[in-house]
């Protein structure tokens, strides 16, 4: 069933990290490997390195951790566009975290996420809100946070 063992141990530390909050949740999937809650809330999980997050909301919502590195920068061109500059390891992380937050919330995966996902020129900074543009029709809003040297962000929508 888990093809690593630290996939087994990222699964068990989210079970364990929803149990913390609450002791009678259970998660299921969607076909699509999508997280779903027992309660009907929307789950989105994300691990990075020895982090796990994990976010609930009575709102759809998108949830994404990312150790700032190198590696960002070396595949932005894969899913960052042309208008971003002045490309840091920083902001070419949280570029990928908003995006992976965005396809979180989407949930239905096929997402590219260079044509489907539009974030507008910015500057990062420790934390900030952005206001993105999904499948050119659904505008997003987008929350992150710098924590030492990862970024957080989460995608949802409260219209």
């Amino acid at each position: 069933y888990f093809h690593s063992d630290k996939r087994k141990k990222e699964f068990i530390c989210s079970r364990l990290l929803l149990k913390e909050y609450n002791p009678n949740l259970q998660i299921s999937y969607s076909e699509n490997g999508s997280p779903i809650l027992s309660n009907e809330k929307f789950i989105s999980i994300s691990h990075s390195v020895n982090l796990i997050i994990i976010a609930i909301s009575k709102n759809n919502i998108g949830v994404d951790i990312q150790e700032i590195s190198e590696k960002s920068k070396k595949l932005f061109s894969k899913f960052g566009n042309a208008h971003h500059t002045n490309l840091s390891k920083e902001k070419c992380t949280l570029v990928w975290s908003i995006k992976e937050s965005v396809f979180k919330y989407h949930k239905i995966g096929n997402v590219d996420y260079r044509k489907d996902i539009y974030i507008p020129s910015f500057t990062e900074k420790e934390k900030g809100k952005l206001e993105i543009t999904f499948n050119n029709k659904v505008t997003l809003s987008a929350f992150y946070k710098r924590i030492n040297n990862y970024y957080l962000s989460y995608v949802c929508n409260f219209k």
